[in-house]
């Protein structure tokens, strides 16, 4: 499927609930947002498999049979894996009840989720942009309809428990999680214990870490060890020289270990990662903003 990115000639120009913005569908190249979309997005992978990357240094993979819906503003920037083409399906939104209409319908911000199937929402995308080219009276209302329906398929496509319909309320936990999310990203290459980290902001182990899987959705070892995987891979990129040994010692993980681990987030070797980036220009790695 291969749809060129159409812009809407409506948005919120009828002051609709909902107003497509722009729509597509194409093998996905390198694109850096560092001040994000202006609208809401909602992506689908039809094929190959790809990541988001995030000022915080976090990440978010995506493969086929899998969405993920970003908000505004949100500053990110996305690529496919080496040697993965990756199809990726679009549809930026807006309008005066967007984000509560997605909410409502359980679809989760900032986290790549599963869907049972893709064809339907293939179907969705190209009758959206054919509908897009159309500048009468009639259409931005039908637009706007259609898009309704998009999203109403999307949440009955995905598996799993729905999301919350609203932001959970801000608990005194928050500071410490921030701070020691702070102090892992800041220790990230030296030997971490999560009892010293847990005792480092006021918790006990235990109760630490059912915060933070709470807050994060996974325990702090795997998000320790998802950062780490991410600087290494800045870290090759920027020093296309540089030894796999090497790199595995300046992230604080033991080569063997680090090179299984790289293979299972990335795909590839880091080896072969490091080849592939040494032939392409380029860029620069995505800064943290202090927590």
């Amino acid at each position: 499927m291969q749809l060129p990115f159409r812009l809407s000639p409506f948005g919120q120009r009828d002051c609709l609930p909902l107003s497509l913005y722009c729509v597509g569908a194409h093998a996905q190249h390198p694109v850096e947002r560092p001040v994000g979309f202006p609208v809401m997005q909602i992506f689908v992978c039809f094929g190959g498999k790809g990541r988001f990357e995030f000022p915080d240094g976090s990440c978010v993979y995506m493969e086929a049979g899998q969405a993920l819906m970003l908000s505004p503003d949100e500053p990110h920037r996305y690529e496919p894996m080496p040697r993965h083409p990756w199809l990726l399906g679009y549809v930026g939104f807006e309008g005066l009840t967007a984000r509560s209409i997605a909410d409502a319908c359980g679809l989760p911000l900032g986290q790549a989720f599963d869907l049972k199937d893709t064809a339907e929402p293939a179907a969705g995308i190209e009758a959206l942009w054919q509908h897009a080219d159309r500048a009468d009276a009639g259409s931005a209302r039908l637009l706007s309809a259609r898009l309704y329906d998009y999203v109403l398929l999307l949440s009955s496509l995905r598996t799993g428990p729905a999301s919350p319909s609203a932001p959970l309320p801000a608990r005194q936990s928050d500071a410490a999680l921030a701070r020691a999310v702070h102090f892992l990203h800041e220790h990230f290459a030296e030997p971490l214990v999560m009892s010293n980290v847990a005792s480092a902001v006021g918790y006990s182990v235990q109760h630490f870490q059912r915060l933070f899987r709470e807050a994060y959705g996974e325990p702090p070892l795997a998000y320790l060890r998802r950062f780490r995987l991410h600087q290494a891979a800045v870290w090759l990129e920027e020093n296309p020289n540089a030894s796999v040994s090497e790199t595995a010692s300046r992230t604080g993980m033991d080569p063997n270990y680090f090179i299984r681990s790289f293979k299972r987030a990335y795909g590839v070797a880091p080896g072969r990662y490091r080849n592939g980036k040494k032939k392409q220009p380029a860029h620069n790695a995505i800064q943290r903003p202090p927590i």
